[in-house]
């Protein structure tokens, strides 16, 4: 694949810690985004700014996770999200991204999760959920490629 063609999703992951402080990986993961920081502007505006409003860089805010899984009532997926969600606790969490070259990047930190929200149970469709959290700042490690088997 030539660079700038993009890169397919198909392998990313997302690891929740549980009760007991091992990280778990979240089974049925349909999408998640990998949350940045976006950083404010204060405006430093005054009378010698000749008419122009001047700025400088304020402080950083890291956006809200945000995935959608498959949703199964009662699975160690469902438990462990639920269990998460009610002890209000910032925990690690870890999401692993693809890259062209196959490798994969973990990115993890602490968040909170703030909502979990099952559909409406649509007809004759399978089941999803969404999850929101609110994670801090988020450090980005390589990880070694898997060797793909010979065929």
């Amino acid at each position: 694949m030539a660079e700038g063609e993009g890169v397919l999703g198909d392998g990313a992951e997302l690891w929740l810690t549980n009760g007991s402080g091992t990280l778990t990986k979240v089974k049925g993961l349909l999408n998640v985004n990998r949350p940045n920081i976006s950083i404010a502007k204060v405006e430093t505006t005054d009378h010698d700014s000749n008419k122009t409003k001047t700025y400088i860089p304020g402080h950083g805010d890291v956006g809200e996770l945000a995935a959608t899984l498959k949703y199964e009532p009662g699975s160690p997926t469902d438990l462990l999200i639920m269990e998460h969600l009610a002890s209000r606790e910032k925990r690690v969490f870890k999401i692993v991204t693809p890259e062209e070259d196959g490798t994969k990047q973990e990115h993890d930190g602490t968040m909170f999760l703030m909502t979990y929200v099952p559909d409406n149970a649509p007809l004759g469709g399978v089941r999803n959920a969404t999850l929101t959290g609110q994670p801090g700042p988020i450090d980005q490690d390589d990880v070694t490629p898997t060797p793909t088997p010979a065929p």
